[in-house]
């Protein structure tokens, strides 16, 4: 009897010794209006109608109100190539999909195109490559994204057009 209390107090020390300890299930932060990160995301691939890629980035302001400026440059950088591949120098707050997109050769294998933000002591950079298990439709239509074309109609009943989507 005695052996299965013991057994019974090491099997429940052990439960509480591998389970999450209950503060790790809370946020890790509050949310700021201002004064944190923003960084870079990397959100897939879709192939282009003449065989190049596209692989969209967005980012996440962390802030809840702060508008942060990270001029291209030094401190917000696109490699290889220029390093203004037209990723955003603005930076509202929250998260934001689908920002830009960077158009690789179809050649373009298993290279990597890396996109850097240094802010407030902070550096990150986000690689984006065409793993499969990154493909992506491209994000127009997208409810999360807020990436839909506008649709136009010049009459009531007439017929709708979609404005065309930019590589």
């Amino acid at each position: 009897m005695g052996s299965r209390i013991v057994l019974g107090v090491g099997l429940s020390v052990l439960a509480l010794s591998v389970s999450p300890p209950l503060f790790a299930q809370l946020p890790l932060t509050s949310l700021k209006s201002s004064g944190q990160t923003v960084s870079p995301v990397y959100e897939g691939w879709y192939k282009n109608a003449d065989g190049t890629f596209t692989m969209s980035f967005g980012y996440y302001n962390r802030n809840t109100q702060e508008v942060v400026e990270i001029p291209v440059g030094a401190d917000n950088f696109i490699t290889p190539g220029d390093r203004n591949q037209g990723q955003p120098s603005q930076f509202q707050p929250r998260r934001h999909w689908g920002v830009f997109g960077v158009k690789v050769p179809a050649d373009f294998g298993k290279k990597e195109v890396l996109w850097t933000l240094k802010f407030r002591g902070a550096s990150y950079a986000i690689p984006g490559m065409l793993h499969p298990n990154w493909q992506i439709d491209a994000l127009e239509g997208e409810a999360g994204s807020g990436n839909t074309p506008p649709v136009v109609k010049f009459s009531e009943t007439g017929a709708e057009r979609a404005a065309a989507r930019s590589a």
